[in-house]
C-alpha cells in the first residue's frame, strides 16, 4: 500500500508539473505567474514533508526545458513517515492538483485511453506493475499487479528500459518528465 501511495504522490507531482508547463491558468494569469505560484507551493510542500518526518525529502529542482520548479520524491518515498506526511502536506499543492485533474478529464478520448491501455500492458510485459488508466481522467500509476514485484519505482533502471520499449504505444500528445506518462 505504501508503494501505491508513493507512486500516486509521485504521479501527482509529475502531473502538477505538466499543468504548470502548459502555459495557462484558470484565472487568466500568465504562465510565469502560475510557475511562480507553483514554485512557492512546491517549496512549502518540501518543507512540510521534512517537518513531518521525511528528513530526506529533496528540495524542488529546475529541470532543463521546464518552466518553474519540479518535485521529485527521490528515495524519500521509502521513508516510513512518507504516507502520513504526504496526507498532512497535500493541502499545499491541492490547487495545482485540482487544475491538473480538470485538464486531464478534458483530454480523455477513447483513442487516448486505448493507447494508454496498450502502454500499460506493454509495461506489464516487462514486469512493471503498471495499472490500466483511470477511465475518467486517463491517469496511470504503479500499483499491485498479481505476479509482478511491487518494489519498482519510476526512476529504477528496469522501469526506464520498459518505458523506452513501450513508448511507441503512447497516444500522440502524451507528455511526461522522463518517468512515464501521467
Amino acid at each position: 500500500m505504501q508503494h501505491l501511495r508513493s507512486a500516486l504522490v509521485a504521479l501527482a507531482f509529475a502531473g502538477a508539473l505538466l499543468v504548470r508547463c502548459s502555459g495557462g491558468s484558470t484565472n487568466g494569469g500568465s504562465s510565469a505567474a502560475v510557475a511562480v505560484d507553483g514554485d512557492q507551493a512546491f517549496l512549502d510542500y518540501a518543507r512540510c514533508m521534512r517537518d513531518n518526518g521525511v528528513d530526506n525529502f529533496p528540495d524542488p529542482v529546475q529541470r532543463p526545458g521546464h518552466n518553474g520548479l519540479s518535485l521529485d520524491t527521490g528515495d524519500s518515498s521509502s521513508n516510513p513517515a512518507f504516507p502520513a506526511a504526504s496526507v498532512a502536506c497535500e493541502h499545499l499543492i491541492q490547487s495545482i492538483l485540482d487544475v491538473k485533474s480538470a485538464g486531464a478529464r478534458s483530454q480523455v478520448t477513447p483513442e487516448r485511453l486505448d493507447g494508454l491501455i496498450a502502454y500499460a500492458r506493454c509495461m506489464r510485459d516487462y514486469q512493471i506493475p503498471m495499472l490500466d488508466p483511470d477511465p475518467t481522467d486517463g491517469h496511470i500509476s504503479l500499483g499491485h499487479v498479481d505476479g509482478i514485484a511491487n518494489d519498482i519505482g519510476r526512476r529504477d533502471p528496469q522501469f526506464q528500459v520498459a518505458d523506452t520499449a513501450c513508448r511507441s504505444k503512447l497516444p500522440a500528445g502524451v507528455e511526461d518528465d522522463g518517468t512515464g506518462p501521467p
